[in-house]
């Protein structure tokens, strides 16, 4: 063989050594909301939007830096277009909508709109609390950016491999811990 035919044999074993790598999951998401604290703190659910967004590794840190603020506006241009497009599920809370919502990795629609922008990250973004002070990444209590790599989540709850995040008064908690990354070449 010669060096050029060495060098594509080792390009092709080098791309698909990588495309096993850090792949998209598709996972049950279920996002709670703590009902009874919030009824203790302000004596009534109120009504709270969130939205589950794929997104990949160039828009990142867009998203990352994005003040929740803004993007909860009612003509946010990044929100309506992220929704428009498919690239955010939307979930609404209160008195009248169950306590338990759920995307499911069955969702080819919301998943399929992932895979084709490469969404390597899921933010989780939450209208509540309603003043809260503009902070980057999972420092806004309104913001939790998670791995959608399938290798990250080994977590279970309700005999199901799902992340689990609560919507409570005082901003978003991720009961599911995702694993730590793994150097290149290693597997879980």
């Amino acid at each position: 063989m010669n060096a050029a035919g060495c060098i594509r044999w080792a390009g092709a074993v080098l791309l698909v050594a990588l495309a096993g790598c850090g792949r998209m999951g598709r996972f049950d998401v279920v996002v709670t909301i703590e009902r009874e604290g919030f009824k203790k703190t302000l004596g009534v659910l109120p009504s709270v939007e969130v939205n589950l967004v794929g997104v990949n590794d160039t828009e990142y840190e867009e998203w990352y830096t994005a003040p929740m603020s803004q993007y909860w506006e009612p003509d946010n241009a990044r929100r309506l277009t992220t929704v428009r497009k498919g690239y955010a599920h939307v979930m609404t809370f209160g008195e009248e909508q169950p306590s338990r919502q759920i995307l499911y990795r069955s969702n080819k629609l919301v998943y399929d709109a992932w895979a084709a922008k490469n969404a390597r990250h899921l933010l989780i973004l939450c209208n509540f609390p309603r003043v809260a002070k503009d902070e980057p990444g999972n420092m806004d209590p309104r913001r939790r950016i998670l791995p959608l790599d399938k290798e990250r989540w080994q977590g279970y709850f309700w005999g199901k491999r799902v992340i689990w995040v609560e919507v409570t008064p005082s901003g978003l908690i991720c009961h599911s811990t995702p694993l730590p990354p793994q150097p290149p070449g290693q597997s879980q």
